[in-house]
């Protein structure tokens, strides 16, 4: 039996049970928890009672709500509060201030009539002194574990639900099948003596090392046809002028699917495989489509030949089965992006070889340019292509009207096209097929022009997907020369910028959950949470903003924020928390879709907080710290 002086009594049977649902107690096991029952004391706080106060000289129990709900809010000047958390029960309040000796720093006080069990300060820190999982869960480095666990409930619960056919394409390792006798060459080795060690040993590639015995570079079989032959080059020259440096790797340990996608990426057909920093075998694409060990390279493969949108439709089904199965090997949700990225590129390529037929038009030459999700490489289920054209300005006046009225046909069928591929799922946003979004590169300039010197909202929005930029199937002068505009024009406005960080700023995030809604700032609740516009897009704008500022040339997301943290615009902690915050909700993102996939509807970014596990939510609710962090530092440096 558990009482206090008031009279109120909880059994002590009722107690164990209780603590035993919550973290950090249940992973103590009910022989702790028993143990520490007895200590236990339990209080009741009416409505708008107050619990904790920056007010208190002291913090004598850590407090486990019971029953009831908190709210734990900032008091302001003028009576005024900013509301940081709801707790309901199963919350514990105090924990990190009796670790860290400190009095509180924060207002928390009842939402409504509550009773909290009270745990004294001594039992609290033996408890997380000998128990180092009940330490860790109050303080910050939890935070990493926790969302590694988020992780692992989300794909081991979730996945099970989702009936779509698995591939078993992606349990196999680098290390399963590198060839392990590779060649090395000399330096000064000639062309024709590298070509003959090709022969001899029947094999694609020779590894190039200098004198000091490190290996530099490597000459494929493609090198001698298009670097050689192709140019009459001749045979007696050292192999240092035709062999592809610096050397790009990949561990032994890494997944097979991996390899393959470097490859696609880089367009490269021979990889080395390292362990440590050792090589110790080279993988091929060859030795991929032998073992066909990767759907998406055979997907790929298949959309080259594809000939029609319904084709490509059926092919495209395969997708979320293999998504799935990638998610069930462990694999980040920003390599399933990229996969599925990847995916949708060979689409639009395809799309752009069969509706892009053009005339002799001598120098016309239109670029074609993904924005937003599809150029930071993070396209999801619901396929976004927004898309621009750009052209360079031509005194061939003809050949540019021709141009022009080629590109209204071409776009059109392009837009025809990619909807047939993709149904209801798909969204243009921006669409060349729009005469506004093909233009010459001066009257794009006119445009940024514009956007920059007069940065009204409505047009922010739209220039906003503007800023990530990435043109298929490969960069070229034109589209080259469009982004150095765009970032020498941003780089010079100031307006611009502040109108970008006034949006970013403008939106807040949710502060917390309460039983199974979402908690406003303003303390409104809702059960339904936008996971795009509320979560990634705040990672994406803070990226951005900074990316800007620091003159970082990345366009994906992830990449971004590491490189922030190496230029140390960002601490390292922040970046790592960041990281996992984002890599969380794109794998919540990309699990809520494959279960509506499952189901025959058409899949979003839309959540129900009912849907959530308390894991989830916890997790959730550290993200939206991480959040309110970007927009400190933001207004810290902008403003």
């Amino acid at each position: 039996m558990i009482d206090n002086s008031k009279g109120y009594t909880v059994q002590s049977k009722v107690a164990v049970q209780f603590l035993g649902r919550f973290s950090p107690f249940k992973e103590l096991g009910s022989t702790l928890i028993q143990d520490i029952v007895g200590d236990l004391e339990v209080e009741f706080y009416p409505k708008g009672a107050p619990i904790f106060g920056p007010h208190f000289t002291d913090v004598a129990h850590l407090h486990i709500i019971q029953k009831g709900s908190v709210r734990v809010f900032v008091r302001s000047e003028g009576d005024t509060f900013t509301l940081k958390s709801i707790g309901g029960e199963g919350e514990t309040l105090g924990g990190s201030w009796l670790l860290a000796n400190q009095k509180p720093d924060v207002t928390v006080e009842a939402l409504e009539d509550t009773f909290c069990f009270l745990l004294p300060r001594d039992i609290f820190l033996k408890l997380a002194s000998e128990q180092p999982s009940f330490d860790k869960f109050f303080r910050d480095e939890f935070q990493k574990d926790r969302i590694s666990h988020a992780y692992s409930e989300t794909r081991n619960e979730r996945i099970r639900t989702i009936g779509l056919k698995r591939f078993d394409y992606f349990t196999i390792r680098v290390s399963d099948i590198i060839r392990p006798n590779f060649q090395v060459t000399n330096l000064n080795s000639t062309i024709q003596q590298v070509a003959e060690t090709m022969t001899q040993f029947n094999i694609g590639s020779v590894l190039v090392k200098d004198n000091s015995e490190k290996i530099i570079g490597i000459v494929t079989k493609k090198d001698l046809r298009s670097k050689v032959v192709a140019r009459g080059l001749n045979y007696k020259l050292p192999v240092e002028r035709i062999m592809s440096a610096p050397i790009r790797t990949i561990p032994v340990e890494a997944r097979l699917f991996e390899a393959a996608l470097r490859m696609v990426r880089e367009r490269i057909n021979h990889l080395p495989a390292t362990q440590g920093n050792e090589i110790v075998g080279i993988v091929t694409k060859h030795d991929i489509m032998v073992h066909q060990a990767i759907s998406s390279i055979i997907l790929l493969r298949d959309l080259k030949s594809a000939e029609t949108p319904e084709a490509m439709n059926s092919l495209t089904r395969n997708t979320p089965g293999m998504i799935r199965s990638l998610m069930e090997e462990g694999a980040k949700a920003s390599h399933c992006t990229n996969v599925i990225t990847l995916l949708h590129d060979g689409i639009f390529s395809r799309a752009l070889d069969l509706t892009a037929r053009f005339p002799d038009l001598g120098p016309f030459r239109p670029s074609f340019i993904l924005l937003g999700r599809a150029a930071r490489m993070e396209q999801t289920f619901v396929p976004i292509y927004d898309y621009l054209v750009v052209y360079s300005n031509d005194k061939n006046s003809l050949a540019t009207d021709r141009g022009e009225v080629c590109l209204e046909n071409i776009t059109a069928r392009l837009n025809d096209f990619i909807s047939s591929c993709f149904g209801d799922t798909l969204r243009f946003k921006i669409s060349a097929a729009n005469p506004r979004w093909r233009k010459p590169i001066d009257v794009w300039s006119s445009y940024i022009d514009e956007w920059t010197n007069n940065p009204i909202p409505p047009e922010m929005a739209i220039a906003k997907n503007f800023l990530d930029m990435r043109a298929v199937p490969r960069e070229d002068e034109v589209s080259i020369s469009l982004k150095s505009l765009l970032f020498e024009r941003i780089a010079g406005s100031k307006n611009f910028m502040k109108g970008l960080v006034e949006e970013f700023l403008s939106v807040k995030p949710p502060v917390s959950f309460f039983r199974n809604a979402i908690v406003e700032a303003d303390g409104t609740q809702t059960h339904r949470l936008d996971l795009e516009n509320r979560l990634a897009e705040p990672f994406t704008d803070f990226a951005r903003i900074m990316s800007f500022k620091y003159k970082v040339t990345e366009t994906n997301t992830l990449t971004r924020l590491k490189s922030l943290a190496h230029a140390g615009a960002i601490s390292e902690d922040l970046c790592s928390e960041a990281l996992e915050a984002y890599e969380f909700q794109t794998q919540l993102i990309l699990m809520n879709q494959l279960r509506s996939l499952a189901v025959n509807t058409v899949p979003s970014y839309v959540i129900d907080s009912t849907d959530l596990t308390e894991l989830e939510k916890r997790t959730l609710k550290e993200t939206f710290a991480v959040i309110g962090r970007f927009q400190v530092i933001v207004k810290e440096q902008f403003l």
